[in-house]
């Protein structure tokens, strides 16, 4: 995979915060969180994730928009707040990130090509620009999922991509790295369904190998499925196996994940939609060898989008963070569901994300207190909201 070189430009924007820090923490229940930090980005903001772009050992932020072309990383100072934000060329209408030090020393990001339908890993510089660009050609589909392991055990990071046609099809495309920002192949494998979306990946089958877990939508006349493809250690993997949506539920958005909920050693699988024409969120059990079964459809308020796993009041049991909107409104809200460590969860506390439209979520520690914060993309208002978690944490006097 050849390199070229990209011209790098920085630009500055400015942090405004939509409530104050004095402000009242947002409390429910035993999880609490600071007013929203509002970062204004671009019409459309998609993609975000986080990572230590600058190798200051402090978390940054790094953003796409479909209205823009570049990739924008904020860098962290260190108490939950962003100074310079870099810009640097990536694609046209990017709308994904995921991100890994394919070149084993410093963070890049991969990005999509919402128009000429490929993708792209931008290689970071350790400083928050990306001055190299490495191409991953998936034939002409839209990108519209990364995983990103170590697929074939040579402790170089690879990268997956959901490749999805317009007629519905799709492929997983697997590019194995060479442990310099480059990569091989790509292989092609079956995404067991129609619609391809994003994909999870984890050892899904206890072998101590990286499996995937893809979900795909589905159409009308093809109902969706998560289709699990356990990985073989050397970047192949076996034939899906498929589990399809309970009766009426319609996989959405940005939300899959995965994590042990009930304690037992096999990683499961949550997956944002709707039931019923109400907005739902269900929860898929590992049976620990790729299978699933159907656990409980949780209400996460009326439009869940996306969904991501961590302790956020420090019991040692993974809880939910899932943020959508209102829809008539727009008005976003972030959702927190306590784990109680059996597979369930208690009832979703609510929380004022101060944006509209979130599209995806990261979740890292931005203020270096500890504890799991949110940060998420807001399509319709065109920016980010910071959600830092003040939760008085066990054996702890206060939190920040």
């Amino acid at each position: 995979m050849k390199l070229r070189c990209w011209k790098t430009v920085s630009a500055l924007f400015v942090m405004y915060a939509a409530t104050a820090m004095a402000a009242p923490a947002q409390t429910s229940g035993t999880v609490s969180f600071a007013p929203p930090e509002i970062i204004p980005f671009l019409p459309f903001t998609y993609g975000i994730a986080a990572g230590d772009f600058n190798n200051d050992g402090i978390q940054d932020l790094s953003v796409v928009s479909i209205k823009g072309s570049d990739i924008s990383v904020g860098l962290g100072i260190g108490n939950g707040t962003f100074g310079a934000w870099i810009s640097t060329f990536a694609s046209n209408a990017p709308s994904l990130l995921a991100v890994g030090k394919f070149d084993g020393q410093n963070l890049s990001a991969a990005v999509n090509d919402g128009e000429q339908m490929n993708a792209a890993v931008m290689l970071g510089d350790g400083t928050g620009n990306f001055p190299n660009v490495a191409f991953l050609d998936i034939g002409g589909l839209y990108a519209n999922g990364f995983a990103v392991a170590d697929f074939n055990g040579d402790d170089k990071l690879d990268i997956a991509v959901a490749g999805l046609a317009t007629s519905g099809a799709g492929k997983v495309f697997i590019f194995l790295g060479n442990g310099d920002g480059t990569f091989s192949g790509p292989t092609t494998f079956s995404c067991g369904g129609q619609g391809i979306g994003l994909m999870v990946a984890g050892d899904f089958n206890g072998d101590n190998i990286p499996d995937l877990a893809i979900l795909n939508y589905g159409t009308s006349q093809v109902p969706g499925n998560i289709a699990v493809l356990l990985g073989n250690g050397d970047g192949t993997f076996q034939p899906p196996k498929v589990r399809h949506f309970p009766k009426g539920f319609l996989a959405f958005g940005s939300g899959i994940a995965a994590g042990d909920f009930k304690g037992d050693g096999n990683l499961d699988l949550v997956v944002t939609g709707f039931s019923g024409g109400r907005g739902a969120v269900v929860v898929l059990l590992g049976q620990g060898d790729g299978t699933f079964k159907r656990g409980a459809v949780l209400n996460a308020g009326p439009g869940p989008q996306a969904v991501a796993v961590a302790d956020f009041n420090g019991d040692g049991k993974p809880d939910l963070v899932v943020v959508g909107d209102e829809y008539q409104s727009f008005n976003g809200y972030m959702a927190i569901l306590l784990g109680n460590g059996d597979g369930t969860f208690q009832p979703a506390s609510f929380f004022s994300l101060g944006g509209e439209g979130p599209q995806q979520i990261t979740v890292a520690d931005f203020n270096g207190d500890g504890k799991p914060d949110v940060a998420t993309a807001n399509a319709v208002s065109g920016n980010i909201s910071v959600m830092l978690n003040t939760t008085v944490l066990p054996n702890r006097a206060s939190s920040h």
